[in-house]
């Protein structure tokens, strides 16, 4: 059995082979799911690789975010460089890249976790497509997980040891929703480890999840066919993983497990929480809570910066994508003398967008957000943060500290020429103070690209057959602010809404098998789509595969959210359109699932405004755009107590969503709707606008505007998604 590695930089590299790792798993600076790791640069890479191959250590590559319509050419290089560097494997979660391998034919591509493959049905798809090994969700069970392994054709991967997340990976919104730093973009700001109030009551962390331990279990693992057992960890310190990796090898090579497992207690105190392994037991209660709080023993691994630190480091930011996570010590520290030479340099490169004129910026602190606004030249950007209690004063950073910091550098070589506030003594916690100043570098270096992309990106001919033919008719023709066509609601909403509301197709959500013939009763004459559902665990995959057999029966429409959907209704023969599940944020990603056989594709709403404008621009597939919704925020198998069903959870940054049971797992959902149906863009097109009422208390008014509130959520669309 292949025993995988994280390694987070060249020390956790080199700590992980020292140890004993088969492979290592590493990724670079862009489109990786962890993007607050140290990472590597593309010529660190080369040394990376080079290094892990004298050792007789595998190397893959981590390209498993979903990927922007920009930043399809930045994409295509970083395949280029792995496959020039030589990794070993590549894992990937965009749709873009089964279009992308067509350039690199011998690249070894994995199906990442972030793809949300959880059945055995899931892996049949994987292995029709091409991939070569799937990485299996955390949440099976020893017994799910054999009959994932026993397809043919298809190695497996599972985790076993590390950091649990409380959605199934690639299905969670939660840290998107509160501040557009996506988890399906490597940006994610664990807003489930925070404490929050349920019904107003303070409820601990009851969604902050224990860590992961299979010591005693891996022999089982082994024999359920399983290839790779992997260690996750790409934010811990060398000294972690080489622990890890030495106990997983000790185990591997015959020592006694359940005197290795005790020896693992000690990982725990690197994050202070417990270890289970109750999701390969078949266990899904009593796995989220915090305990004793971080050791203090954990030699120096990813403190707390300072803004000092962070404004350094965000004056060297160089790529398309910034992350707006609190950087890590290690990262400022390593790259602080780069980071003011960078600076030095950049202060006397005459700027574009703004014909070398500095820049208005402006904090605002008035009312329930801290906004932020920048205007240089014509590049003009607006965003705002939600406001935090300061609970340590001594460690909050006032406004006027933060402009102090913005004014004392150029960002990319462009120096502020106007700095104002109402409350300069207003007080920031850290994390806003340094999200804000990375924020800034990030805008600015938007700008300054912004003139060299005024040509669109020409894809290689190789590939261009998956986006549309030439000159093909641009089928979206309805722009953001038409009237919605399209309703989502779940199966008990429907009768009563299409009694009073005519002309709209309808997209039910969670209806049973045997519901669909009373469904296509009620619709009559409108079109029906029958939605399958984004998670679906072993045991609830006959009822999905009877749900597209009755929808087939029906001759109603389906819309499927998982490769595992998809791979049932080929099998059945069955049309069908890509839901939410299967989102995209670029028009190749949209090319590929009409090659598959979609005949229309949702864009994911995640999406910011710019990037729903170059999707636009690019797209020929039929795609669906949501207008209005409570769309889900996380689905956990976890099983919280009975009481919580149908409370409200808060936190402290304003965040409130409601769990509900939907399709066997607990699905979270925000409390007040995003809406974009007052907007009004002719950039953003759409075959259909949708309209979400699934969680709706009144879906008829919702439908009709009637409960229009003066300030409506936007989502992502004013903010920029990282």
């Amino acid at each position: 059995m292949e025993l995988l590695a994280p390694a987070g930089d060249r020390a956790c590299l080199e700590a992980a082979v020292r140890a004993g790792a088969d492979s290592v798993y590493l990724g670079l600076r862009d489109f990786n799911a962890r993007r607050r790791a140290h990472n590597f640069s593309p010529e660190e890479l080369g040394q990376a690789v080079s290094f892990a191959h004298r050792h007789g250590t595998k190397v893959y590559l981590t390209l498993n975010t979903v990927f922007a319509e920009r930043e399809l050419p930045q994409v295509l290089e970083a395949f280029r460089r792995a496959a020039e560097t030589g990794v070993d494997g590549v894992l990937v979660r965009d749709p873009a890249v089964l279009a992308i391998r067509k350039l690199i034919p011998d690249l070894r591509l994995h199906l990442s976790t972030q793809a949300a493959t959880v059945n055995s049905a899931d892996v049949a798809a994987a292995a029709e497509l091409g991939f070569r090994r799937v990485v299996l969700g955390r949440e099976m069970s020893l017994s799910e997980i054999q009959a994932a392994a026993a397809t043919p054709g298809i190695e497996t991967e599972v985790f076993a040891q590390g950091a649990l997340c409380f959605s199934v990976s690639g299905r969670c919104l939660m840290s998107s929703w509160v501040g557009g730093r996506s988890g399906n973009r490597g940006t994610c700001a664990s807003p489930c480890r925070v404490p929050w109030t349920v019904s107003g009551n303070p409820a601990g962390n009851p969604l902050s999840m224990h860590d992961l331990c299979t010591l005693q279990h891996w022999t089982a693992i082994r024999q359920a066919g399983v290839t790779a057992l992997k260690i996750e960890g790409r934010l811990k310190n060398a000294r972690w993983v080489e622990t890890a990796v030495s106990l997983y090898r000790r185990a591997l090579d015959g020592e006694d497990a359940e005197r290795l497992s005790q020896q693992a207690a000690g990982l725990a105190d690197y994050t202070g929480r417990r270890l289970t392994a109750g999701f390969l037991e078949g266990i899904c209660t009593d796995l989220t809570g915090t305990d004793s709080g971080r050791s203090s023993s954990r030699d120096g691994c990813e403190p707390t910066p300072t803004l000092e630190a962070t404004a350094l480091e965000a004056t060297a930011v160089d790529t398309m994508a910034v992350d707006t996570t609190t950087l890590d010590t290690r990262t400022c520290n390593a790259r602080a003398l780069e980071a003011e030479t960078s600076a030095g340099e950049a202060a006397t490169e005459q700027a574009h967008a703004g014909g070398g004129r500095g820049f208005l910026f402006q904090v605002l602190c008035e009312g329930s957000e801290v906004r932020c606004r920048l205007q240089w030249g014509k590049w003009e950007a607006e965003w705002q943060y939600p406001k935090s209690r300061v609970v340590r004063s001594h460690k909050a950073i006032p406004v006027s500290q933060l402009l102090e910091a913005v004014a004392s550098r150029a960002f990319h070589g462009v120096p502020a020429d106007e700095l104002l506030t109402d409350l300069p003594d207003y007080l920031l916690v850290p994390r806003t103070a340094n999200a804000a100043l990375e924020r800034l570098a990030a805008e600015i270096f938007r700008a300054k690209r912004s003139e060299k992309r005024q040509t669109a990106w020409q894809p290689p001919t190789e590939i261009t057959e998956w986006l549309g033919k030439p000159g093909e008719n641009n089928p979206n023709l309805r722009t953001l602010g038409s009237p919605p066509n399209r309703v989502r609601l779940a199966a008990d909403q429907v009768a009563a809404f299409v009694s009073e509301i005519e002309g709209v197709d309808v997209i039910v959500e969670n209806a049973a098998p045997d519901q669909v013939p009373e469904l296509a009763a009620a619709c009559r004459k409108r079109r029906l789509i029958l939605a399958t559902p984004p998670v679906c665990f072993e045991p609830q995959l006959a009822a999905m595969i009877r749900l597209i057999e009755r929808c087939r029966k029906a001759r109603c429409g389906l819309e499927v959210n998982s490769w595992g959907a998809w791979h049932a209704a080929r099998k059945l023969g069955m049309a069908f359109e890509a839901g939410p599940g299967l989102a995209v944020l670029n028009s190749l990603a949209a090319g590929v699932l009409r090659r598959l056989g979609a005949s229309c594709v949702t864009v994911s709403c995640e999406a910011d405004r710019r990037q729903l404008e170059s999707l636009s621009a690019a797209c020929r597939v039929p795609t669906s755009l949501h207008v209005f919704g409570r769309p889900p925020l996380a689905f956990s198998r976890v099983e919280l107590p009975a009481e919580y069903l149908e409370r409200e959870f808060a936190d402290r940054r304003g965040l409130r969503m409601i769990p509900r049971r939907e399709a066997g797992v607990w699905t979270f959902r925000p409390v007040d709707p995003f809406d974009w149906r007052d907007l009004s863009n002719d950039k953003i097109r759409a075959r259909h606008l949708v309209v979400d009422l699934t969680t709706s208390p009144d879906p008829i008014s919702e439908w009709l505007d009637r409960r229009r509130r003066f300030h409506r959520f936007r989502f992502n669309y004013d903010r920029t998604l990282h």
